[in-house]
């Protein structure tokens, strides 16, 4: 307490007061410059106020940047482990599945266009039966029920 006290009654009365103001008004954006009203002692004390204020704000962001940090890379970590490859992942995202198809077939890696009729029916075949399109199927088909039925 020997380095915040004050001599006489007064001036312990401005040190609560300007602590209290500090309180009230050190956090709005619209009364930051209320402290500008306060004698010159005071008003260094505001300040010396404001900059702790601030250095535990900013220790406060930095733990937390650790821990977003911390987390990312645990995150990647568990992806490298996985064998997920994130930064290739949505490069040629346009190309289609036909050269693993080709493959199965026991044909070399061709373009689209030489692909057979019966490579295309195995493809369709294939999507056809996958569940992904029987849900979309079906929620066409409801879809398509609702607006007949209007």
């Amino acid at each position: 307490m020997s380095s915040i006290s004050t001599p006489d009654s007064k001036q312990s009365e401005a040190y609560i007061a300007t602590t209290a103001l500090f309180l009230i008004f050190g956090s709005s954006a619209r009364e930051d410059k209320v402290f500008l009203r306060l004698p010159a002692a005071w008003r260094d004390l505001w300040t010396e106020f404001a900059e702790l204020k601030k250095e535990k704000a900013d220790e406060e962001d930095r733990i937390a940047i650790g821990q977003f940090r911390d987390m990312v890379r645990k995150k990647k970590d568990q992806e490298l482990e996985d064998g997920v490859l994130i930064q290739g992942a949505f490069r040629n995202r346009g190309s289609s599945r036909i050269p693993d198809m080709n493959e199965e077939l026991g044909a070399e890696k061709t373009p689209r266009s030489v692909l057979t009729p019966e490579a295309y029916c195995m493809i369709w075949a294939e999507k056809s039966n996958s569940p992904s399109y029987k849900t979309m199927l079906v929620s066409a088909t409801i879809c398509i029920n609702l607006l007949l039925a209007d």
